[in-house]
């Protein structure tokens, strides 16, 4: 198959499955900055390096659907990366370059205080063991030093950050009895 001949089947697949583009996208869109225009481009990428990489492993083209939905899902959090930082970032508060030499600013403790208030003993923990690291430090890390899987530690973060943009609500809805 001629790459001309991928391109136009990448593109076919894409016209053909608006709704799977737009369910996989859903949860992210807010926060990758893209226009439905550029969601579609994005997914005639992915298209077409999925159906290149189904061509050179031999499989069957019936798992497109399969691989793209993976695929496509980890690109569009790859796209979300970084937003909620940005956010909430006080550029009075950045570490910044002034002539050549390194200015750093401390960050504000109590803020830091604040946010890990909110967080089980255990999260508050291994929270406070990643901002005392001199470099950025990866889960494989995180789980090695603490005893836990790698899942463990994604889980254990995910929920850690869901606490924080919470504050001190409670995560899960109450649900009344029926009498």
């Amino acid at each position: 198959m001629r790459p001309t001949d991928s391109w136009s089947l990448a593109s076919l697949w894409i016209k053909s499955n608006p709704v799977l583009i737009n369910c996989i996208a859903a949860q992210y869109i807010a926060h990758m900055g893209c226009n439905s225009q550029d969601l579609e481009s994005e997914a005639l990428l992915v298209a077409y390096q999925t159906l290149s990489s189904l061509r050179q492993s031999e499989k069957d083209l019936s798992n497109m659907g399969r691989y793209f939905r993976v695929v496509f899902r980890s690109h569009c959090i790859q796209m979300t990366m970084g937003i909620n930082v940005v956010d909430g970032i006080d550029p009075e508060k950045i570490n910044f370059t002034h002539g050549g030499d390194r200015l750093h600013q401390e960050l504000d403790q109590h803020v830091i205080d604040t946010a890990l208030s909110s967080l089980t003993t255990r999260q508050r923990q291994i929270a406070k063991w990643i901002l005392n690291q001199p470099s950025p430090v990866n889960t494989d890390l995180i789980g090695e030093h603490f005893g836990i899987s790698t899942r463990g530690v994604r889980r254990l973060i995910n929920d850690a950050i869901t606490r924080i943009e919470n504050g001190h609500r409670n995560v899960c809805q109450t649900i009344g009895a029926v009498s």
